[in-house]
C-alpha cells in the first residue's frame, strides 16, 4: 500500500463506491442472477458504515460539537433532490399507482412499506429499498456517536451484526416473514463497516486488516462463489462471509493500495462515477422505464440493454449532478456537522501494509 495518511478524503473508497454502482446497473441492466448475489448492495452497506463512522468519530476525537440538526440537514440537502426527481416523474406517469404511493420514499420508508404489503410497488422504487435501510441506520447512529463511550460503541456495534444474523438465520423458527428479513432486518453490513472504522483505531488490528495476507484472504472470500457450488452466492454464509473480508478490503483503500489496484481504484473515472454514483442509483429504473416506452425491447435483459441504459443513466446523472445536486449541496457549507475544539485525534499508524 501507499503511504497515504489517515486524513482528508479517501479517493480510492470512492473507487469502491463507483465498482458497487457499476454492479447495480450491470445486475439490473445485463444479468438479474450474478454469481455473487450479495456483494454489491453489502459493498455499498459497508463503505457506507465505515465512512459516517469515520466522519463522526474524527468530530468526537477532535474535542468538539457534534451538531445533530446539522448532519440531518446535510443528508436531506444530499439525499432529496434527486429523490424528489424521482418522485416527480413518477407521479407525472403514475407509475404503478406512484401516485397514490410517494410517502413512502420521501419518508425513506420504502422498504417497509414492501415487507408489509409483499409487493415491490411502484416498481421504479424497487430499489430505494437498500438507501431506506441505510438511511434509518443514520436516524440513530449520530446519536450513539454523541452519547456512548467507545467501549458501549464497540458492544452496541457487536449486538447489532449478531442480532441481525441471528434473526435471517432464524426467520422461520421465529415466524418473521421474509420480506421483513430481506427489506428491513439487514443492517448488519452497515454494523460490520461501522466495526471495522473503530478497528482501524487499534494500531495492532489495524496493521493485521491491511496487511497483504489478510486482504489475499478477503479477496478469495469474495470470488467463493466462482469455484464453489451453484447458489452458494446468494446463501446466507456468503452473506455473512463477504461482510469481513470487505471490511478489510475497504481498511486497504483507506490506507491506500499501490500499483494497478491504486490507479484503477483512485483514477479521475473512478472518482467521476462515485461522485454522480447516488443519482445514478436513483434514476436507473425510472430511466429503464422510461426509454422502455418508446424502445419496449428494451425490456430484454442483456449488454446491449447494459450499454444502452447505462450511457443514458450517465448522462442524466452527470446533468443532475451539475444543474441541481451540486448547488444545493454548497448549502452544506451553512451546515457543519461539528465545531472542533483542541484536537486530541490519536494517530493510527500501520506498518508493513500491504
Amino acid at each position: 500500500m501507499s503511504d497515504t495518511p489517515l486524513i482528508g478524503r479517501r479517493v480510492q473508497i470512492d473507487g469502491l463506491r463507483a465498482l458497487a454502482m457499476i454492479g447495480v446497473l450491470y445486475v439490473h441492466y445485463w444479468d438479474k442472477n450474478p454469481v455473487t448475489e450479495h456483494l454489491r448492495v453489502s459493498l455499498f452497506f459497508v463503505v457506507s458504515g465505515f465512512l459516517i463512522t469515520q466522519i463522526l468519530m474524527s468530530a468526537k476525537d477532535r474535542g468538539g460539537q457534534i451538531h445533530i440538526f446539522n448532519f440531518y440537514v446535510r443528508r436531506m440537502l444530499r439525499l432529496f433532490p434527486a429523490l424528489f426527481v424521482l418522485v416527480a416523474v413518477g407521479v407525472i406517469f403514475d407509475i404503478d399507482g406512484f401516485r397514490g404511493l410517494a410517502i413512502w420514499p420521501i419518508l425513506q420508508a420504502s422498504n417497509i412499506y414492501f415487507a408489509m404489503t409483499q409487493n415491490v410497488t411502484p416498481w421504479v422504487t424497487g430499489h430505494l429499498w437498500s438507501l431506506n435501510v441505510l438511511e434509518q441506520f443514520y436516524l440513530l447512529w449520530p446519536i450513539v456517536i454523541l452519547l456512548l463511550p467507545i467501549r458501549r460503541i464497540y458492544l452496541l456495534v457487536l449486538a447489532i451484526i449478531g442480532t441481525m444474523i441471528f434473526l435471517r438465520a432464524n426467520a422461520n423458527a421465529l415466524g418473521i416473514d421474509g420480506w421483513w428479513t430481506f427489506f428491513v432486518v439487514n443492517a448488519d453490513p452497515i454494523a460490520a463497516g461501522a466495526l471495522a472504522c473503530l478497528l482501524m483505531r487499534v494500531p495492532a488490528v489495524a496493521s493485521v486488516m491491511v496487511s497483504r495476507l489478510a486482504v489475499a484472504v478477503s479477496a478469495l472470500a469474495l470470488a467463493a462463489p466462482f469455484f464453489l457450488w451453484d447458489g452458494f452466492g446468494g446463501s446466507l454464509s456468503y452473506r455473512v462471509m463477504i461482510q469481513p473480508a470487505l471490511a478489510v478490503i475497504i481498511c486497504g483503500a483507506y490506507v491506500g493500495y499501490s500499483g494497478p489496484i491504486g490507479w484503477i481504484l483512485g483514477n479521475k473515472v473512478a472518482q467521476f462515477i462515485s461522485k454522480i454514483s447516488y443519482a445514478v442509483y436513483i434514476y436507473h429504473l425510472m430511466i429503464w422505464w422510461l426509454v422502455a416506452q418508446w424502445y419496449p425491447a428494451i425490456w430484454t435483459t442483456g449488454p446491449m440493454t447494459f450499454a444502452i441504459l447505462s450511457s443514458i443513466t450517465l448522462l442524466a446523472a452527470t446533468l443532475s449532478w451539475y444543474v441541481l445536486e451540486q448547488p444545493i449541496s454548497l448549502l452544506k457549507l451553512h451546515f457543519p456537522t461539528a465545531t472542533f475544539g483542541v484536537a486530541k485525534v490519536p494517530k493510527v499508524v500501520v506498518p508493513d501494509a500491504a
